[in-house]
């Protein structure tokens, strides 16, 4: 065992760990630890999320006694995990230092009460709590010092991770400077270093930038004037039942009220409260009083612009829960400031080095698979947006080692193998949509195979055989538009993140589809009457048609209980994606034949999204795009063949029931 001096800490852990019971005779120590931490609390104002020792002390009385759990409270735990001391360990020679008992547990060290500062305000090096560090080093990650932030030195930096696989490192892999730490947690042929700096480097550039130093005690007083404990309780309840199993970035049990960064419970109240009409309590405290999204916005807002200086895992959590949000006006696609938060959480899993496969470094295994189920959800992200919103990626293959899940991440997340399962199904749905992306639609391809339909053939034709071996949808196609109206078994109807798997499914499909078709949709193309070229043109029609039917039939089949799923903000895209494709196949029909049976699919569509658009608002762009063309006249918006205009004027019962004939009213 080793000891080496580190700073002050109050780091925010996971609380899915075990945790050990909190013996008694420790108990007389905590009211001195409260008063000590009360008293720093007024000479120095912690930045947003650098401390929470402040929340630790909120569960004690002025009577010293502990409120929170039986057992160890989290606070402890995090705390003293935070300030990066080992729950278990001594010195070499088998004694033990102050605070410390042989039985693994610890208590506040009187030392603590005198620690100095440095003149930047941290604490000196002389002035330091020791940390029992095992000899592995598996003990200590960048994730986890207090508030020391942690920014990855790259390969090409001016720090190069093969000089510094030279330095002095102690036991832990730490080697110090003033107000920097290096912390090696990979040797080898490809050392990877993460530099460690003090929240006070970070002054000038915070104050330039006009960042409130406002502390996270301060939005924490805040969000519970907004969101009451019993109420933020019951809403992390919601999240970690509808939200978690689709997205498990947030190991169970690690969300707390009175513990958590302010930033990330603002993010999951915004998130989950769609859904707090399937909490039998909070259907009626909030049917009238609802917490104000712009008063949970600020918040993040002035948390964030604070914290984005030197961004933690929560930081990067945050994000990525305000991203996959959808719309708050499901009518309007606030595509330029998605787009904008997506690229500010790569910036800043970048900087934490999420980019990354951490399997070979010197972490817990709890912390690798934590960061691995991060990166994956953030590469996913990145390609549903970027289809979404038809911009080319952030994130590119080769730049980012953690494109799926792994069976070893699993317990991280709480989910069984069998809601596992459904995980590592969506992630062999995203790894197709990236070839998608990149051989379909990147700018460069779209240049080289736009009027090649050959190219495109033989591009498309992998890539669908792969989206039909790697996905079954539950919604059989059909290709009478008319039969669905007739209602189908909901046996064997999928729930939850499969709903979104299927809605993922036809996305994708429908995007290949789109590429098959765009070769014969330029205005001019050479040799229109060769036989190859008429036979590949009809087929790519009946692909689209096979695609299209089956995304109408998935359409019809939603239902009011499908609300209980976490629609992402890509869903409002996918449904006005299939509406647009229909009115593109109705208007490029080669007859009137074919125009009447796309027309009347169009129209069917629109009506089961005006049924279904008031239980679920991930319809309601798509509706409303669609519908404005109709709103503006057809025949004032696009360029129709004769045929094409008889079929749009004879099917003009928009929105009726098929079968009825009649002018529209």
């Amino acid at each position: 065992m080793a000891i080496f001096p580190i700073q002050k800490c109050q780091a925010e852990l996971p609380t899915s760990r075990p945790r050990q019971p909190f013996p008694e005779v420790f108990s007389s120590q905590i009211p001195q630890q409260a008063e000590i931490g009360s008293h720093s609390e007024q000479h120095e104002v912690s930045p947003v999320g650098d401390s929470v020792h402040y929340d630790i002390l909120m569960s004690i009385d002025d009577n010293g006694r502990n409120h929170s759990v039986a057992t160890a409270p989290e606070a402890f735990h995090d705390f003293f995990d935070g300030a990066g001391v080992s729950l278990s360990g001594g010195f070499e020679d088998g004694t033990w230092p102050t605070g410390f008992s042989p039985g693994g547990f610890i208590y506040p060290s009187p030392r603590l009460a005198g620690t100095g500062y440095s003149e930047d305000g941290g604490l000196s090096q002389a002035d330091c709590l020791p940390l029992i560090m095992q000899e592995n080093g598996s003990s200590i990650c960048p994730d986890t010092q207090g508030v020391m932030t942690p920014q990855l030195l790259g390969s090409s930096g001016d720090m190069d991770p093969l000089l510094m696989s030279r330095y002095q490192y102690d036991k832990s892999g730490a080697f110090y400077f003033k107000n920097l730490n290096i912390q090696s947690v990979s040797s080898g042929t490809d050392p990877t270093q993460f530099l460690l700096s003090k929240p006070s480097i970070f002054a000038t550039s915070r104050e330039e930038n006009g960042c409130e130093n406002v502390s996270a005690l301060q939005l924490r007083q805040e969000l519970q004037s907004l969101v009451p404990e019993g109420i933020g309780l019951r809403l992390i309840n919601l999240f970690e039942r509808i939200v978690a199993p689709d997205y498990p970035i947030l190991p169970p049990g690690e969300l707390n009220p009175g513990t958590s960064p302010p930033h990330l419970l603002a993010s999951v109240y915004l998130l989950v409260e769609p859904f707090t009409k399937f909490d039998e309590k909070l259907c009626i405290d909030l049917a009238y009083d609802k917490p104000s999204n712009v008063a949970l916005y600020g918040i993040i807002n002035r948390a964030l612009s604070h914290e984005i200086h030197a961004p933690k895992l929560c930081v990067v959590q945050t994000m990525l829960l305000l991203v996959i949000r959808p719309y708050p006006n499901p009518i309007v696609l606030d595509s330029g400031f998605k787009w904008s938060q997506l690229a500010s959480l790569i910036a800043c899993a970048h900087t934490l080095g999420l980019h990354l496969d951490p399997k070979s470094w010197r972490l817990p295994p709890w912390q690798i698979a934590q960061r691995r189920c991060l990166s994956y959800f953030i590469y996913s992200t990145d390609k549903w947006l970027a289809l979404s919103l038809g911009r080319p990626p952030l994130l590119h293959y080769d730049n980012w080692l953690v494109t799926s899940p792994s069976q070893e991440d699993r317990p991280v997340s709480g989910l069984d193998p069998q809601a596992w399962t459904k995980i590592m199904k969506r992630a062999k749905l995203d790894s197709l949509l990236d070839r998608v992306l990149t051989q379909l639609y990147s700018p460069r391809a779209i240049n080289t195979i736009c009027t090649d339909y050959e190219k495109t053939i033989a591009l498309t034709g992998p890539l669908l055989e792969d989206l039909f071996s790697s996905h079954r949808p539950v919604s059989a196609p059909s290709t009478d538009f008319r039969s669905s109206n007739q209602g189908s078994s909901h046996q064997g109807r999928p729930t939850r993140l499969e709903r979104t798997l299927e809605m993922n499914y036809h996305y994708i499909h429908l995007s290949i589809c789109r590429a098959i078709l765009r070769p014969f949709l330029q205005p001019t193309v050479e040799n229109l009457n060769e036989a190859d070229y008429i036979l590949a043109h009809e087929q790519a029609r009946i692909r689209a048609e096979t695609c299209i039917s089956a995304a109408v039939e998935f359409i019809h089949g939603l239902r009011p209980d499908d609300l209980e799923t976490v629609w992402p903000a890509w869903s409002a895209t996918a449904f006005s994606s299939i509406c647009f494709q229909i009115l593109h196949m109705a208007t490029s029909s080669v007859d009137r034949s074919e125009a009447d049976k796309w027309v009347t699919c169009l129209h069917k569509v629109r009506r089961d999204m005006r049924l279904k658009a008031d239980v679920l608002p991930c319809l309601h762009l798509g509706l409303l795009r669609i519908d404005s063309i109709f709103w503006k006249g057809i025949e004032n918006v696009l360029h129709l063949e004769e045929h094409a205009r008889q079929a749009f004027a004879s099917g003009s019962s928009i929105g009726r029931p098929l079968g009825i004939t009649g002018s529209a009213k």
